[in-house]
């Protein structure tokens, strides 16, 4: 390489190392901004009782002379935070929490400041099945890069529960067998908390979640794929409401994502009339694909025999193919929750949200004496037990 060439790609380089650090006004000066928030700028804040979390501002360079910096709470922006990121957020209970030494100082020769605290005052204040966030919003006696300048602090509360380990047994919904009711969704969404044992080893290797064999049913491994792959099995939608197959038309996935044994996962599988899409923990995986019609919950196969109608299942397909491992937290909704609303719901849901038409949290405090698990919306969709469940005890949310 020549020298003149070499010079070349060094004013290259150096040209692209200074557009980078140029803010939208032009200004190449070293700026300030919140700690943690360059890539994303919310902080979640997971606490279990009284707690505290540190908060800094910082420079993009050692500062020559101290910056006095401000955090201050901006519920103002919380509004439009919800409606750029389709969550639901509130503002914390007053009580509830405090933003403490909200003062801090970038000292000369440093480039990090003194810490400000998000304390945690009373963890009883923070409901169930509601989410609660706090923006705050630095000023600064230095420049402050704008959009680096806000953070929201998410409160996630993390919740000690029971979960099923279902190894051997599963669940039915019987109230959905044939059931018009629950025949005729244009949109819907089916989620689940599963934690896998052991994924089957014997044909035909699948281990099945939730849903309807030859319907619309969420499991584990195929002979056509890998044992710890994903599959939504049928996917039919535009269905006859009591036999999908009639006049339905089928969109079977196989999910590109391999799974872990030993690990707890959150999965959503998502109808909104156009598309049908996954997500994990609340991230999308792979890309939707393309559906129209009504899906049905009312019917699916219970075995290979033609008429033998089987009811909703948890754990269960076919009349076996059972999952070998624990759950929580099963819901079926006759909305397209969106990204966001999955996300900050993985742990708990207000049971009477709108849309909700079942919900089986497999928490223990919805064990009835004989063994089923009550629905928690008070539709009457209780899951009945084919056998007895391990209960667990002291289980984290989130994971």
């Amino acid at each position: 390489m020549t020298m003149k060439k070499i010079h070349i790609i060094l004013i290259a380089l150096l040209t692209i190392f200074v557009s980078a650090c140029k803010d939208s006004n032009g200004d190449y000066s070293d700026v300030i901004y919140i700690t943690g928030t360059l890539d994303a700028n919310s902080i979640r804040m997971p606490f279990e009782g009284i707690t505290s979390m540190g908060l800094t501002a910082s420079s993009t360079a050692k500062v020559d002379q101290s910056v006095n910096c401000t955090f201050v709470e901006a519920p103002e922006l919380l509004d439009a935070y919800n409606e750029s990121t389709g969550k639901a957020f509130i503002m914390p209970p007053s009580g509830a929490y405090a933003l403490e030494n909200p003062n801090v100082t970038i000292e000369a020769g440093q480039f990090m400041s003194t810490q400000a605290k998000v304390s945690i005052l009373d963890p009883t204040k923070f409901e169930e099945g509601k989410n609660y966030c706090l923006p705050v919003k630095l000023q600064s006696d230095g420049k402050t890069l704008e959009s680096a300048s806000t953070a929201y602090i998410v409160f996630v509360p993390i919740i000690t529960t029971q979960v099923a380990d279902i190894s051997g047994t599963y669940y039915t919904v019987p109230k959905f067998r044939l059931n018009e009711d629950v025949g005729h969704f244009e949109q819907l969404t089916m989620e689940c908390k599963v934690y896998v044992n052991r994924f089957q080893s014997a044909s035909p290797y699948i281990s099945t979640l939730m849903g309807l064999e030859e319907n619309f049913l969420l499991r584990f491994g195929d002979v056509s794929c890998d044992k710890d792959q994903l599959q939504l099995a049928g996917g039919i939608t535009g269905g006859q409401w009591d036999d999908p197959n009639n006049g339905g038309q089928k969109h079977p996935v196989t999910y590109s994502m391999h799974f872990q044994t030993g690990k707890w996962y959150h999965f959503a599988i998502v109808y909104n009339g156009s598309n049908i899409t996954l997500y994990i923990d609340g991230k999308q995986v792979d890309d939707p694909v393309s559906a129209t019609g009504t899906v049905t919950l009312a019917w699916g196969y219970l075995s290979s025999a033609p008429n033998s109608i089987g009811p909703y299942a948890i754990g269960m397909s076919a009349g076996s193919r059972l999952l070998n491992g624990s759950v929580s937290e099963f819901r079926v909704w006759s909305v397209a929750r969106t990204q966001g609303e999955l996300e900050e719901n993985i742990c708990y849901v207000d049971p009477t949200t709108p849309g909700l038409v079942a919900y089986w949290r497999f928490s223990g405090d919805d064990l009835q004496p004989n063994g089923t698990v009550r629905d928690y919306t008070g539709h009457g969709y209780d899951a009945v037990p084919s056998g007895t469940a391990k209960w667990v005890e002291n289980h984290k949310c989130p994971y």
